[in-house]
């Protein structure tokens, strides 16, 4: 009798733990967040698991596309200018969910997320010839990677050795108008550089590896200790602009009159053209010599994509690149591990002491609108008495 109690009290107890354990996993799992079945999940419900990576888009001008004052200006004054005519032209990069959803007007929260997560990881395959709709998207239960063989409770996951590779930000990062004239061309500078042809894709350099959880560990405990940085430094980082280009002073030639000095600039760090991007960007190379006695001599060259239009007028406006019929009358740009050898004159006795200082500058003058006080004074009176 003993034997069948204690067996019964056994089975009792197995029972009470299995049905606390499942009822453990079921809460686990109205715990979890729930993902869109067949259109995008906004970036913050991607944020509840994929916390370290969320927190690193949610800083980056990705995340940012839609409200960066540079874009709002310049998206503004195209549209003023075109009719409306560029009213899809520009968002469709900065907020690509309007490739599915075609939400121009940006109504939706989803599309107002700018280039969200979930955009990019429901992209499947892309046809980089098809200017007006590059992207085959499958938003829903798959989310597909650059990593093998990961699992979720949340979702599928698919690796594609697409987000390996540059053709991923091709589609967006290399714009040609109307005439064929290519505006921007990042992604193009790459491919007919040395980087491409020896496998060094975009991600490399502005996705890096680095440590970090891909899950949160309360959510699923992961032996992957890597992840892709999505902040995504370009032309906004300093430290990443600063790598592109080196300078060195060469040679310094002295004459009875005068004295010649050869710089060397080098694209030493970019895998695209320095500057890239739209044709207002521009990189200048100052030198200066100074005297002993105080005396500073100037000169400088400038490197950059000239772009006219009609009457051979240059655009120097980000809207006017990319509203208007163009054609490029220059560019002298420095292409990826080009050096350029500068001359320089300057009329300096060869008995004076000098120094020489080369320094290259990024430049972009964008256009911005922001809030500015008006204060007038409006009435005065002034009296005074003893």
């Amino acid at each position: 009798m003993k034997t069948w109690k204690t067996l019964f009290l056994l089975l009792t107890g197995l029972m009470l733990l299995s049905s606390d354990a499942a009822s453990q996993k079921e809460a686990s799992k109205k715990d979890l967040p729930k993902i869109e079945k067949s259109t995008f999940t906004s970036a913050k419900v991607c944020g509840e698991c994929h916390v370290e990576i969320y927190n690193m888009w949610k800083n980056s001008l990705h995340a940012m596309s839609i409200e960066d004052p540079i874009f709002q200006t310049a998206n503004l004054i195209a549209f003023k200018n075109s009719n409306g005519e560029t009213k899809a032209l520009c968002i469709k990069c900065h907020a690509p969910i309007t490739f599915w959803n075609k939400d121009y007007d940006l109504k939706q929260d989803i599309t107002k997320e700018g280039i969200t997560c979930d955009f990019c990881h429901s992209v499947t395959a892309l046809d980089l010839k098809n200017r007006e709709n590059p992207f085959k998207l499958e938003p829903g239960l798959v989310k597909n990677g650059p990593l093998k063989g990961l699992s979720s409770p949340v979702h599928k996951t698919r690796y594609l050795k697409l987000f390996e590779t540059s053709d991923l930000c091709g589609a967006c990062h290399d714009f040609t108008d109307q005439n064929n004239v290519t505006i921007m061309g990042t992604y193009s500078e790459w491919k007919a550089g040395p980087y491409a042809k020896e496998g060094t894709h975009c991600q490399n350099c502005h996705m890096p590896r680095r440590e970090g959880a891909i899950v949160a560990q309360e959510i699923k405990k992961s032996s992957v200790k890597f992840i892709n940085d999505h902040n995504i430094q370009g032309g906004h980082s300093i430290d990443q602009v600063k790598k592109a280009i080196k300078v060195e002073v060469k040679e310094i030639k002295r004459y009875p009159d005068k004295m010649r000095v050869s710089v060397d600039v080098t694209n030493a760090g970019s895998g695209h053209m320095v500057p890239t991007g739209t044709p207002s960007r521009r990189m200048v190379l100052d030198v200066t010599v100074k005297t002993a006695t105080g005396q500073m001599l100037k000169d400088q060259r400038i490197y950059k994509k000239t772009l006219i239009g009609a009457g051979g007028m240059e655009f120097t406006k980000d809207s006017d690149a990319m509203c208007n019929r163009s054609a490029i009358a220059g560019d002298n740009r420095i292409a990826p591990r080009e050096t350029r050898r500068e001359e320089f004159i300057f009329y300096i006795p060869q008995d004076v002491s000098v120094t020489v200082t080369a320094q290259a500058f990024y430049q972009y003058n964008p256009e911005i609108i922001q809030q500015t006080d008006i204060n007038i004074e409006m009435g005065k009176d002034e009296k005074a008495s003893r």
